[in-house]
């Protein structure tokens, strides 16, 4: 089943925690944003919270929920009523409350604890189509009149559910950030093996759309050598650029930043190649989600190898 809708989506997704999928979100969503699209981000990655976090509206997050000013949320949308909730709040105004505004430009519908019990609510629908359109269909019946956004980016649990399901059946592509390690490589494989399967059972046309080599270290031969096997394995499908491991990349999503926010002269020389790449990815995510992630190589192999700048002491 092809999808044709106004906006450009995709979720951020691997089954595997600490690959750098909440800060590979924020950065594509702000690069994106810089670059001229209206961005949209969602999380769907859990209550702690950590997009609301890397993107410094943490706080204002916990204080709506804390004081249940937090009617409707992202748990909402995917229950068994959001239409009578759209009804009753005002359907523009319902999903306006869902959005939070950002410092870095890009809009975010924040992760809520009711996430926690929605994924065993949707357990106990039956008809497998109707469980995992939940996410779909609020989105094109409910986001995409709005014509505010001109991409959606889902930020995705670390494990397969019935919310992961939702993400993927509503964003069709998915961008996929790897760690440079052999187990990653065997993960990357699965899921890519995985959306053959969803593609084949249910019709859905879900796509890997990007590989993005994450947290890589450019003084180790290892990180190379598995680079070149992922390159090998995913061709085209691999990002133009790898995302050198830079520990102000952590510093600043701690401070509720992205690299976008640094200015140059306070960029370590690590991350702003980091912040380039995120840039240079983004303009490729955009090419390829407006094709219908059929892009062909675009000079991916030859700059992965470009970056070539010593690396300072962290």
């Amino acid at each position: 089943m092809i999808r044709v809708t106004s906006t450009q989506r995709a979720a951020v997704f691997i089954d595997k925690g600490g690959t750098g999928k909440t800060t590979s979100a924020a950065h594509l969503g702000v690069a994106l944003n810089q670059l001229g699209s209206s961005v949209l981000l969602i999380d769907l990655a859990g209550k702690q919270g950590d997009l609301a976090d890397a993107l410094g509206v943490f706080e204002d997050v916990q204080r709506d929920i804390s004081t249940e000013d937090d009617f409707p949320n992202i748990a909402t949308t995917m229950g068994n009523r959001w239409s009578d909730v759209a009804e009753m709040v005002g359907g523009k105004e319902a999903v306006e409350r869902l959005v939070y505004e950002t410092d870095s430009g890009v809009d975010l519908i924040p992760a809520h604890p009711d996430l926690d019990g929605l994924d065993a609510d949707l357990g106990n629908i039956d008809d497998v189509q109707e469980r995992y359109n939940r996410l779909r269909l609020f989105l094109d019946d409910h986001v995409e009149p709005l014509e505010r956004w001109d991409v959606i980016i889902i930020d995705m649990p670390g494990l397969a559910n019935n919310i992961t399901y939702n993400g993927l059946w509503a964003a069709q592509n998915v961008v996929t950030p790897v760690s440079m390690g052999s187990f990653e490589l065997k993960q990357a494989r699965s899921l890519k093996n995985d959306l053959q399967k969803i593609r084949s059972s249910y019709d859905q046309e879900v796509q890997l759309t990007m590989v993005i080599a994450n947290l890589y270290d450019r003084r180790t031969n290892l990180h190379s050598d598995i680079l070149a096997r992922f390159e090998d394995e995913f061709g085209s499908v691999m990002a133009p650029e790898y995302i050198v491991d830079s520990q102000q990349i952590r510093t600043v999503t701690e401070e509720g930043q992205s690299l976008f926010d640094v200015p140059d002269e306070e960029l370590l020389s690590t991350a702003e190649d980091a912040r380039d790449a995120f840039r240079r990815n983004a303009a490729e995510l955009l090419t390829r989600l407006r094709q219908g992630s059929r892009s062909t190589p675009t000079q991916s192999q030859s700059r992965n190898r470009s970056q070539t700048r010593s690396p300072e002491t962290q």
